[in-house]
């Protein structure tokens, strides 16, 4: 008998992505070892679709970021800059924010034949102190943001996928954010999608089942505009404060994760609302994969 010692992978069916967050450019791809040893792991665990930090590195490193795009296309694997603060809600911080993608603007249209497919903004104003005492004023000044993140794409006439990273609890959480803007009251969450292309829940929970209650009011929802989600898993290591142990798969080893994983492309499969998943982040992912 021949065991099979590898363990099944989460697939990417149906169209859908599996992606991954590569936060540290410097440590992802700054160079082309680098870039080949990334890409020879993407490939490895099926995932076609790549979140590189780009915030501090894109106006240094163009050649490298063109060569990395340039090879991941060849792979068939999408490329998004993420880009991302907390403080970047705030009016006063706005212009920040908007550098950010004038700069992957500014790129892909010096570099036509090798563009970045997106960007992801994780600005998580939950987590600002002053969301604790005025966060209808908080939530309202983020959604500005993204609303003028979406004119300045929109007006480059770039098709860049505007995808925001969200928590699963703005919607359905033990104390959801319920906002009033515009002559309308919904959970913050839906008044993002209403904005982007695509959100990423961070839906961080250690079985599938939980993750997909995490993200079933934002599928649905999504589903219901027009747009769609990525549903994010977890694989840092717990550290018994804001990454308890039951939101990471870190200790429960890969081979768990991916079943976990594919139950969640299982369930919505044919959900109009579902876009794939999205796994947080490769240094540790791969450490988890060296581990099995």
């Amino acid at each position: 008998m021949v065991m099979n010692l590898f363990p099944s992978l989460a697939r990417a069916d149906n169209g859908h992505s599996k992606a991954l967050w590569a936060w540290d450019f410097y440590e992802a791809a700054s160079d082309s070892d680098k870039i080949s040893q990334l890409l020879n792991f993407l490939n490895e665990h099926e995932i076609n679709l790549l979140f590189i930090g780009t915030r501090k590195t894109l106006p240094d490193q163009p050649a490298t970021y063109d060569e990395l795009i340039q090879r991941a296309h060849a792979e068939g694997i999408r490329v998004f800059a993420v880009v991302g603060r907390a403080n970047w809600a705030l009016e006063g911080k706005h212009r920040e924010a908007l550098e950010e993608v004038r700069q992957v603007l500014s790129f892909n249209a010096s570099h036509p034949n090798n563009t970045f497919d997106g960007i992801q903004y994780d600005v998580e104003p939950h987590t600002l102190p002053e969301f604790k005492t005025k966060r209808g004023s908080v939530s309202y000044q983020y959604l500005q943001l993204l609303k003028r993140i979406a004119k300045e794409i929109a007006e480059s006439k770039d098709p860049l996928e505007f995808n925001a990273a969200i928590p699963s609890w703005y919607a359905n959480g033990e104390n959801p954010v319920i906002v009033e803007t515009g002559g309308q009251r919904k959970p913050l969450s839906y008044f993002v999608l209403d904005i982007v292309d695509t959100a990423t829940v961070m839906a961080y929970r250690d079985t599938g089942e939980r993750q997909i209650r995490a993200a079933q009011a934002e599928a649905d929802y999504a589903a219901s505009i027009g747009k769609s989600i990525y549903i994010g898993a977890e694989t840092s290591p717990p550290n018994g404060g804001s990454i308890p142990n039951e939101i990471t798969y870190y200790d429960k080893g890969i081979h768990y994760m991916n079943q976990q994983l594919n139950t969640i492309i299982d369930y919505y499969l044919e959900h109009i609302g579902f876009n794939g998943i999205a796994i947080h982040n490769y240094p540790i992912f791969k450490k988890m994969t060296e581990n099995q």
